[in-house]
Order: C-alpha cells, then sequence, then structure tokens
C-alpha cells in the first residue's frame, strides 16, 4: 500500500516537473523573445518631437510661409464626444468615458466625504456650470465666438472618430485633450493658463503653425495645409513608437510616416512640395530609470524658393477689381514673376472663412484662374494661326487673304467680321501682318481653312495648349483642343484659327505662347520653383520634364508676328492703340474677346440645388483678354491679362490694365535698363 502511493506521488510530481519544465522552455526557448522584447517596451518609452516645415521664399528671398510657435488652446476629448454624441451620430468609446466619469465621481466624494450619489450630483452640477463656463471664457480670450468654437469642437470630434474607424479599436486621442484653436500671442497663452481653474477640461500646450506673412498675396500658390485623413495612409503613434524601439538609429522611414493629427499640403506649393518641405520626425528613446538610450533630433523639411516676385504680385494684384487673371513671365529664363488670381483670400484665416468662401457660386475664390481655370482664347491665339500659316506655307510673307466681311453669307453671324457688323464694310485684302492689326477674323478663318484640323491641333500642341503648362501646381489643368462630334473638319479649324469653339485654354497658356514668340520661336516650360528646375527632383515629385524645344518656325515668319503684334497697340489701325499703347514702352500685344458657353451666371434662389432658367442673373458678358510681351526689339516680359463677364471687349477692358501691368515691371526692373 505504501509502495502504491509512492508511486502515485512520483507520478504527479513527475508531471508537474514536466509541465514546469515545458512552461519553462516555451517561456525562455520558444517565447523568450517577444517576452524580452514586451520587458523591454516597459522598462522603455520613446518621446516624439514634431515635424517642422520647411520655409518657401520668393525670388528675393522674402519669407511667404514658414512654421513658428504657438499654443493651443485644448479641450478634453472625453468632454467633446460626451455633448457631440448627443447631437450628431459621432462613436467614441462611451465605456473608456464612463470609466473617467466614474474616477472623477471618486475624486469628489473622498474629497468632500459624501456618497457616491451625492458626489454624481455635484459632479454633473459642477460640470454643467463650468462646461459652461469654459465656452464663454473660451470665447472671451481667444477672441473667437461661440459659433466658431462649437464648429471647432465639432471637427475634432469627426477627426478623432474617422480616425477610430479607420484602426478599429480604442485610441489614445479619445483621452487626450483636442486642439481648438491656436494662440499666437504667448500674452494671452499665460492668461488662458490663469484662468483654467475656471474650466472644465481645458488646457493649453506648446504647439507650432504655419504662418503666412502676406496674408493674401499669392494664396492660391503658395497654398494650404489641412489635417491627414484615412486616405493620406498615417499610422498611429503607437505603430510608431514601437517601430523606433525596434530599430532605434534606423527609423528614416519610420521618421518620415505621417501620424494621425500630422499636417500636410492641400494645395498650391504646399502640396506641389511636400516630400521637399516635410521634414524627419525626432524622438528620444528613453529607460524608466531616466537613462536616454538613443536621441535623434527633429530636422526641419527644405526651403523653396519661388520665381515669383512677391511683392509685383502685390502691385498687379491691385490692377483687378473683379474675377480674372494676371500671368508675367520672363522672356530670356522663363521664370514667372507673377499669377494673380482674383478674388483672394488670407491664408491665416483660411479656416474659418473657408464655409463662405466654398459658398460663393459666384466669384468663385477658391479657384487659381492662372492655371486651373480654362477660358476659350479668342483673338490671342491669332498670333499661332498667323505663325503656323507662315511657317507651313499656307500663307507667303507678302501674300494676302480677302476679307469681304463675311465668309460663309451675310446672314451667318458666326463667322462674319467685326468691321461688317458695325457697319457693313470689310477689309478687303490683307497680309499677315495687317490682318492681325486689325484683328479680322474672316482673314484667319481663310487661313485656318489653308492649313486644316491637324495642322492646327499640331501647332497647338507644339505651343503647349494641349498639355499642363508645367509649374508643378497641383490644380493646374491641360488646354482643351478637341474636335466636336458632328462638325466638318474645315469648320472646326476655321473656329480654332481665332480662339472659338472647341478649344479652352488657362491665362498660364497664354502667357507662355506670347513668351515662345518673344524668343524668337524657342518654347520652354515656365519655371515656378528654383528646386524644381532639377530633373531628378522633378521625376522624384512624379513631374514631367522640362521642355526646351524649337517651334521650327523660320526667323522671318517670327519677325513678321512679331510686327503685326507690335502693330495691333502701336499702328493707327491697331485694336489696342487707344487702350494699350505706353508713352515710353513699345508694348506688343493682341486683344480677344472669347464668347463663352455660360455668358450668364444665375443663382439658386429657391435653395432647391437647381440652376432655373428664371433665375437672377449676377453675372453676364464674355471672356476679356489681352497678351503680348514688352518691348519690341529685345522682349523682356510676356503676360496674359483675363477678366470674366466683360461687356466691353478685350481692348477695353484688358488692355489699359496691361499697360499697368508693363509700367510695374518697368519700375521693378524687369524691362532692362
Amino acid at each position: 500500500m505504501y509502495e502504491r502511493r509512492l508511486k502515485l506521488f512520483l507520478a504527479v510530481a513527475a508531471m508537474l516537473a514536466a509541465v514546469v519544465i515545458f512552461r519553462l522552455v516555451q517561456l525562455q526557448i520558444v517565447r523568450g523573445g517577444d517576452y524580452r522584447e514586451q520587458a523591454a517596451e516597459l522598462l522603455t518609452y520613446v518621446e516624439l518631437a514634431p515635424t517642422a516645415r520647411g520655409r518657401i521664399f520668393d525670388r528675393r528671398n522674402r519669407l511667404l510661409a514658414r512654421d513658428e510657435p504657438c499654443f493651443d488652446f485644448c479641450l478634453d476629448y472625453r468632454m467633446l464626444s460626451d455633448v457631440g454624441s448627443a447631437k450628431t451620430d459621432t462613436p467614441y468609446d462611451r465605456r473608456a468615458h464612463g470609466n473617467w466619469v466614474r474616477r472623477q465621481v471618486r475624486r469628489i466624494a473622498e474629497a468632500q466625504n459624501v456618497t457616491r450619489a451625492q458626489a454624481r450630483m455635484l459632479f454633473d452640477r459642477r460640470r454643467k456650470q463650468k462646461w459652461e463656463r469654459t465656452w464663454q471664457l473660451a470665447s472671451e480670450l481667444t477672441g473667437l465666438t461661440r459659433q466658431e468654437l462649437a464648429q471647432a469642437a465639432a471637427r475634432a470630434v469627426r477627426r478623432v472618430a474617422a480616425v477610430r474607424r479607420s484602426v478599429g479599436e480604442p485610441i489614445r486621442a479619445e483621452d487626450e485633450p483636442q486642439p481648438i484653436t491656436s494662440v499666437a500671442d504667448e500674452a494671452t497663452a499665460v492668461n488662458i493658463r490663469a484662468r483654467l481653474g475656471e474650466m472644465i477640461g481645458a488646457s493649453v500646450r506648446p504647439s507650432h503653425r504655419r504662418w503666412y506673412p502676406r496674408g493674401s498675396d499669392a494664396c492660391h500658390v503658395i497654398g494650404r495645409l489641412g489635417r491627414v485623413t484615412v486616405d493620406d495612409r498615417p499610422v498611429t503613434e503607437a505603430w510608431q513608437k514601437h517601430a523606433i524601439r525596434e530599430t532605434p538609429g534606423r527609423s528614416e522611414d519610420v521618421l518620415t510616416r505621417y501620424v494621425h493629427g500630422d499636417l500636410i499640403g492641400r494645395s498650391g506649393i504646399e502640396k506641389a512640395c511636400e516630400d521637399l518641405l516635410r521634414g524627419r520626425r525626432g524622438y528620444r528613446l528613453m529607460q524608466r530609470a531616466g537613462r536616454q538610450v538613443a536621441d535623434r533630433p527633429a530636422e526641419r523639411g527644405r526651403d523653396v524658393h519661388l520665381t515669383l516676385d512677391i511683392e509685383l504680385q502685390r502691385k498687379l494684384a491691385a490692377l483687378l477689381d473683379r474675377p480674372g487673371a494676371i500671368v508675367v513671365i520672363d522672356v530670356p529664363t522663363g521664370e514667372v514673376l507673377a499669377m494673380v488670381s482674383n478674388p483672394a483670400y488670407d491664408l491665416n484665416d483660411f479656416t474659418r472663412l473657408y464655409p463662405a468662401l466654398a459658398s460663393d457660386q459666384v466669384r468663385l475664390p477658391l479657384y487659381d484662374r492662372t492655371v486651373a481655370v480654362r477660358m476659350p482664347p479668342g483673338s490671342t491665339i491669332k498670333p499661332i494661326t498667323a505663325l503656323a500659316g507662315l511657317a507651313e506655307g499656307k500663307i507667303a510673307p507678302n501674300g494676302t487673304l480677302t476679307c469681304t466681311g463675311w465668309l460663309i453669307s451675310p446672314t451667318y453671324q458666326g463667322l462674319r467680321c467685326w468691321l461688317y457688323k458695325q457697319s457693313g464694310g470689310s477689309h478687303g485684302p490683307l497680309d499677315v501682318v495687317t490682318g492681325m492689326t486689325v484683328s479680322c477674323n474672316v482673314f484667319f478663318c481663310k487661313l485656318g481653312q489653308r492649313l486644316g484640323l491637324s495642322r492646327m491641333r499640331g501647332w497647338m500642341r507644339r505651343f503647349g495648349l494641349m498639355d499642363k503648362p508645367g509649374t508643378g501646381l497641383p490644380g493646374e489643368r491641360a488646354g482643351l483642343v478637341v474636335n466636336r462630334r458632328g462638325q466638318r473638319d474645315i469648320d472646326v479649324a476655321r473656329q480654332l484659327a481665332i480662339g472659338q469653339g472647341p478649344i479652352a485654354v488657362t491665362p498660364m497658356h497664354v502667357a507662355n505662347a506670347m513668351a515662345a514668340i518673344a524668343r524668337n520661336g524657342q518654347f520652354r516650360t515656365p519655371l515656378l520653383v528654383r528646386e524644381l528646375a532639377d530633373e531628378r527632383t522633378r521625376q522624384r515629385l512624379g513631374l514631367a520634364p522640362l521642355k526646351r524645344v524649337d517651334l521650327g518656325a523660320s526667323a522671318e515668319a517670327i519677325a513678321l508676328v512679331q510686327e503685326g503684334m507690335y502693330k495691333v497697340v502701336n499702328s493707327s489701325r491697331g485694336t489696342a492703340r487707344k487702350h494699350a499703347r505706353h508713352p515710353q514702352i513699345k508694348i506688343c500685344g493682341k486683344t480677344g474677346t472669347a464668347q463663352t458657353s455660360d455668358r450668364r451666371i444665375r443663382i439658386d434662389t429657391n435653395n432647391d440645388g437647381r440652376l432655373d432658367a428664371w433665375g437672377p442673373v449676377v453675372c453676364e458678358g464674355d471672356t476679356a483678354w489681352f497678351a503680348g510681351f514688352a518691348p519690341y526689339r529685345q522682349p523682356r516680359i510676356a503676360f496674359a491679362v483675363m477678366v470674366e463677364y466683360s461687356d466691353r471687349g478685350g481692348g477695353p477692358t484688358c488692355g489699359p490694365i496691361a499697360r499697368e501691368v508693363v509700367s510695374i515691371c518697368d519700375s521693378f526692373g524687369y524691362l532692362g535698363e
């Protein structure tokens, strides 16, 4: 009996020993690495340093954008989500919020020596009073209205909720204060800190913001920032810290990854040069005992230098009092000196202004009219038509085409000369120079007919009118030159020859075409960012290579076109003499008046989402143009001026503006000595 019990005891002991040994092997050998890693994570922690973006400068090293220190006024997300959940369908971690409330109640019960029920009543009363007081003080101290603060809070809740949905589990942001607004003044931040005791869930923490010292100047070109979204594929802060622990000192890719809450370029140069401007995050890897294991300071992104002259930009912007655009290009280098799009907005106040900007369906202030809005070019296309006709031998340098006042018939209004419309007269025989001087539609329709659609499209492609301008701006659009279905090629060629019909281009396209003519037939892609002159950088950013090609026209043909553009402004018969002639500077140019398909803008008065035919007309007219270069013999600048919905035509509307553009450029020294 004794031996049997001893054997049973030894068997059980052996089994227990085997289990212990198996468990030890599993813990120390099989999963030892995992547990050592977890122990290391418990013994070490990572402090992340935010990224700092590079600065943006103009051609004369004037500051256009930079990161500057500021203070964020924050509200606890658990309070925001509690309020927001009653009004919106915003998900949040209710269990975590309930735990937080219970902790607050327990602290009140212990401090006041009351029951939990009494403590809960005190908490609810204090929360309601302090929450109202919090909004009141926040409005007083930050200068924002209650509505603006509420909108900012709602954006914070939506942002955190979107991250929570993408991750699929509770995230750290749900337990943290969320920034509501930035405070640049340190004295204001100190004042807010002094009043935090009167608020609930409020805090102030150091931060940084993007500051644009020029406000609205070149706002469409510089662009703006926005918070990263799920589409940007950000990682969580916990993932980034874990990756840094894994490979301290070798985390280049990890340090450049976006984290939820980071800022990213959303438009303009801020987006186009995001890879250059974005810096690298820094970190400190610390042990719980306080010993530093690894340290990588944050690195600021590269600075970016634009070819724009911001003072010139500001002066030219003052010339436009209605929706339109001005583009100025340096002829010898192809650098863009100015890109004015009106109306504009203050980049520093974009978040507050956005609802009004987005709802303005008449002036459309968010559109960059220099590269993102396409319009029919009208008669500004005629220099290209003339050069194509001469280069292709469809008209001799001294050859003529006869204007009878109309092309098809006197009653067909589509292809008649402006002189016939006014007085029933005609220009008679015209050569290329005179045809451009008087801007005769019949002459150029006949020339377009001789060239044919294929050659017309080919020359427009040579001038870059069918491609994107090439500035690198994310919003720029390629020109539109198409063949309408159901129309004969000859009809389309006639329309293209005078800049009407199935053609639409941007002011940048037109200005660069003028620069190519002024450059004696040498086409160059316009350069907006000095750093993008490097082909490897362009390839890295996914941009097309810079083009520098000869258009293939003879010197004689180029000279005739230049002479015709000179006489448009300076000849007694020129269509722009009264409006654009300069007393000291010999300007060469071409007027243009383009009929658009939407000559009238109506508004939705009954707010049903439709523009009814009986709605009130708020804008009406044609697209007015004036494009050219100066001075005549040694061109230094090329330009394009475009004004929307004009009722006076290109000469009267844009001619005086163009003359002032040339005068201002001369005062800045861009026309040489």
